[in-house]
C-alpha cells in the first residue's frame, strides 16, 4: 500500500519565519505537503476553506485575525483539522486559551527543529488513525456492502449481548472498526447512537420484567438488563419513561 501523505497550511506574518516553517515542516516529515501559506489569519482561513488541509500551523499574533481567533473560527466548521500554535510569547495565558480551543500543540519561538519533528510525529499518528476510518468507509463502498446492513448487524449484536458489560470501544472491536466511525455510521442511518439504542433496548427489557415478574426486586431487574448499580438504573429508567421502576410497575398493575 502506498504511503499516505497529509497537507498543511502555514499562517505567519513574518516572511522569514513563514518560509522557514513552510520548508522545514516538509523536510522534517516527508508525509506532509504544504498547500499554501498566509501572512494573516483571514488569508489563512480562506486557504483552509479552499484546500481543507489536515494541519494548520499558525502564529498566535498576526494582523487582521490572530491565531487563536483563527483556530476558533476553523474549529466551528472543521472539527477534524489538527492545529499547532506558534508563538514568541511564553505567558501561560496564551497556552491556556490554546488548550481551551482544542489546539493540538503549542511551540515557542525560536523554533526547535526536534521539537517540531516530534509534534509532527504525534500528529501523523492521529491523522493515520483517522485515515484508517476513511479507508474502511471506501472499502465498504467498493465491496457493495450496504451501510444499513452493518447497522442491522450492530442492532442484532446489542440484542444478543445487552446483559453484558458495554462500551463503545468493545462494540467497535466486535466489528473490527473504529468507535468514531461506528458512531458516525449508526447516526447517519438511524439518527441515534449505539449507546442510545442499547439504553432503549435495556429499558424495554426491564419493562417486561417489572410487569411479568412482580416479585423481582429492582436490583435484580437492574442486574438482569446489564446495570449493576440499581440507583443508576432507576435514574435512567425514570429519565426514559417518566416513572421510577416501582411506580411503573404499580401503574401497569392497576385494573
Amino acid at each position: 500500500m502506498a504511503e499516505r501523505s497529509f497537507t498543511y497550511v502555514v499562517a505567519e506574518d513574518e516572511e522569514r519565519m513563514r518560509d522557514y516553517l513552510t520548508r522545514k515542516t516538509a523536510e522534517l516529515d516527508q508525509h506532509f505537503k504544504c498547500v499554501g501559506s498566509a501572512a494573516d489569519g483571514e488569508e489563512a482561513a480562506e486557504l483552509v476553506e479552499r484546500f481543507l488541509p489536515d494541519l494548520l500551523i499558525t502564529d498566535i499574533k498576526m494582523p487582521v485575525l490572530g491565531g487563536l481567533d483563527l483556530a476558533r473560527r476553523i474549529r466551528a466548521t472543521n472539527a477534524d483539522i489538527r492545529i499547532v500554535i506558534i508563538s514568541g510569547y511564553s505567558e501561560f495565558e496564551y497556552a491556556r486559551r490554546a488548550i481551551e480551543l482544542d489546539v493540538d500543540d503549542y511551540l515557542l519561538k525560536p523554533i526547535d527543529a526536534e521539537g517540531l519533528r516530534e509534534i509532527l510525529r504525534r500528529l501523523r499518528i492521529k491523522l493515520e488513525s483517522r485515515a484508517g476510518i476513511v479507508d474502511r468507509e471506501y472499502y465498504l463502498d467498493r465491496n457493495g456492502a450496504r451501510e444499513e446492513e452493518l447497522v442491522k448487524a450492530i442492532k442484532v449484536y446489542l440484542q444478543e449481548n445487552y446483559r453484558e458489560p458495554y462500551s463503545l470501544e468493545r462494540l467497535a472491536a466486535a466489528f473490527d472498526c473504529k468507535a468514531a466511525y461506528l458512531i458516525r455510521l449508526f447516526n447517519k442511518v438511524t439518527g441515534s447512537t449505539p449507546t442510545q439504542e442499547l439504553i432503549k433496548l435495556r429499558v424495554e427489557k426491564a419493562k417486561r420484567l417489572l410487569v411479568g415478574h412482580p416479585n423481582l426486586e429492582i436490583k435484580q431487574v437492574s442486574s438482569a438488563v446489564g446495570y449493576e448499580d440499581p440507583l443508576y438504573f432507576s435514574r435512567l429508567f425514570k429519565r426514559e419513561t417518566g416513572l421510577a421502576p416501582t411506580a411503573f410497575r404499580d401503574s401497569m398493575g392497576r385494573p
